[in-house]
């Protein structure tokens, strides 16, 4: 049993761990069995949660499994101001309609991962819009104006002359009071959130409270192989989507992100990763099948594969094997990709992506401007129902 926890101990600290602030004291707090308070913050800022809030949610899992107090914290309140962490511009503002249609779906699609029975879910308006401007200043007399400005986004947008409100110096602030009504005794977040979490440990310090150990995790970034997996940037798999959609954009994944992928979003060992199918496409396919099984099981996974590779690979369809289409340099816009291969003009290749006919990997993609690039992968693309083209660099 003892071996068992230290295990589960090793998970807690290593699973997708970029750092831990005070990792010693949270190792030994952990070994003693400590009942911690483990918050993790998510904005409602769209409908559906991903497999970017996945990483965190699991890792919050962890804890929980551990006999810790999970508290997932629904920034209603601070979704109204919007998280500044990585933009290099203001976020818009999203209604209180907005807010609490989005805030529906998130309990439900977290309980894919959490256990629902023990989890604390609390709303930070509950606690944030009962302040009064005097709350607020009480706290702000207690933080340093220096330490905010000195954040990168902030920093980057003042030398560049780029505006940014008032409202959005207070976002972290926000997330800091959150940790002081919490009690927090360990917070998640992405490495993206580092100075929002560790204003939180400066302000329980300053508030008498002991300060909050931190764990900054890795992002998974998204399928457009660059930034982070986001909602805004529509390069995102959302945790409820069919098993279907889900595989055919984990295909669609550069290959440089394999492992990375198998890691954080399939929950593989670096046992289990060593031993993965050297081929790429192979060694895709079988990360892909191992993350469509946890969300739609093992079955609904091979069949997803089946039809991928029917769809794909075999192209049974009427027009037989796909064509290949050999591409001058690295990068092409979809548009591009679709008069080169189909040697139709801009305005039917307009018309086609208007009326979903247009799959790339599997998935329609109705915008003319998404960039395919066959420098490290190659491509298949579907114009209407019978006409399959594979896109590779020329060499």
């Amino acid at each position: 049993m003892e071996n068992v926890r230290q295990t589960a101990i090793d998970v807690i600290l290593n699973y997708a761990v970029v750092e831990i602030v005070d990792g010693e004291s949270l190792k030994k707090r952990l070994e003693s069995e400590e009942k911690l308070v483990v918050k993790l913050g998510v904005d409602p800022t769209s409908p559906d949660l991903h497999l970017g809030h996945a990483v965190v949610l699991r890792k919050l899992r962890q804890f929980q499994d551990a006999g810790c107090e999970a508290v997932l914290v629904i920034g209603d309140f601070t979704t109204k101001i919007g998280d500044p962490s990585g933009r290099n511009s203001t976020r818009p503002v999203l209604t209180d309609d907005e807010i609490k249609q989005n805030m529906q779906t998130y309990v439900e699609q977290a309980s894919l991962i959490l256990d629902k029975d023990k989890t604390k879910i609390v709303y930070n308006s509950s606690w944030l819009a009962t302040m009064t401007f005097a709350d607020v200043i009480t706290v702000a007399m207690r933080l340093n104006m220096s330490t905010l400005l000195e954040r990168e986004d902030f920093a980057a947008r003042l030398k560049a002359s780029e505006p940014f409100g008032v409202h959005e110096i207070l976002y972290p602030i926000s997330q800091a009071i959150d940790s002081v009504e919490l009690k927090a005794d360990v917070e998640i977040g992405g490495w993206d959130q580092r100075l929002n979490l560790l204003l939180g440990r400066e302000l329980q310090k300053k508030m008498g409270q002991p300060p909050q150990e931190v764990l900054f995790l890795n992002p998974l970034v998204g399928t457009d192989g660059q930034r982070k997996m986001s909602k805004s940037y529509g390069n995102y798999i959302g945790l409820t989507e069919s098993p279907d959609q889900m595989f055919g954009k984990l295909m669609s994944l550069p290959d440089t992100l394999i492992d990375s992928y198998a890691e954080l979003a399939a929950l593989l060992s670096p046992e289990q990763i060593a031993a993965l199918p050297e081929h790429p496409r192979d060694r895709k396919v079988a990360m892909a099948k191992e993350v469509v099984t946890l969300y739609h099981g093992a079955e609904k996974a091979k069949a997803a594969a089946a039809q991928f590779r029917q769809t794909f690979s075999e192209k049974t369809g009427a027009e037989g094997l796909a064509d290949e289409v050999k591409v001058e340099g690295n990068t092409l816009t979809l548009l591009e990709a679709i008069k080169l291969s189909a040697g139709v003009s801009g305005s039917e290749a307009h018309r086609l992506l208007s009326q979903n006919a247009i799959r790339l990997d599997g998935v329609v993609v109705t915008d003319p401007s998404t960039t395919i690039d066959v420098e490290n992968k190659s491509y298949h693309l579907q114009v209407g129902k019978h006409r399959f083209y594979e896109l590779t660099k020329e060499a």
